[in-house]
């Protein structure tokens, strides 16, 4: 037997696992599926928001649709995270601020740069998420330059590990 032949028995016997536990979107079998992108209209991705029991749930970061179903906990009806799906919720990534509607827009004008790097972040997270996949782009209404930009969040919830 081969040396990666007794890695992945002993492997799998010990963590269940052929990669010793290791996971990424690179183990994720759904992402070797070739699939269509789908293209979103807001009003379309509104439909996934969780109301409706029988279909996905889908949110966008950067105008980018996920499909974070096997989240249901964190971002179904009555969770933390619900704000999030059937929408593209950029600006409530990037200051963390989940009670203020306003937040909940892909206008991201007025930001920081860490707020950001924080929208980036989150979009790193869910395109190398294991078990979330990229299934499309939402068609995103242009932002009006003389709307006024939404007002800051004094009640953000900081996130873990930073001051």
């Amino acid at each position: 037997m081969s040396l990666l032949g007794l890695s992945v028995c002993l492997s799998y016997l010990i963590t269940e696992s052929a990669l010793w536990g290791y996971q990424s979107k690179w183990t994720n079998w759904r992402n070797y599926i070739p699939r269509k992108q789908m293209i979103f209209s807001q009003q379309e991705l509104a439909l996934f928001d969780g109301s409706n029991p029988e279909l996905p749930l889908l949110l966008a970061v950067e105008g980018d649709v996920y499909d974070v179903t096997p989240g249901r906990g964190f971002y179904g009806p009555g969770s933390a995270y619900n704000i999030f799906v059937g929408r593209d919720a950029s600006r409530a990534f990037g200051t963390n601020c989940l009670s203020h509607k306003a937040h909940r827009t892909h206008d991201t004008r007025g930001l920081t740069e860490a707020e950001l790097a924080g929208i980036k972040g989150w979009h790193r997270f869910f395109d190398n998420h294991q078990q979330y996949v990229k299934i499309g782009k939402v068609n995103l209404d242009p932002v009006d330059p003389a709307a006024p930009v939404p007002p800051p969040c004094t009640d953000a919830v900081p996130k873990p590990g930073s001051k």
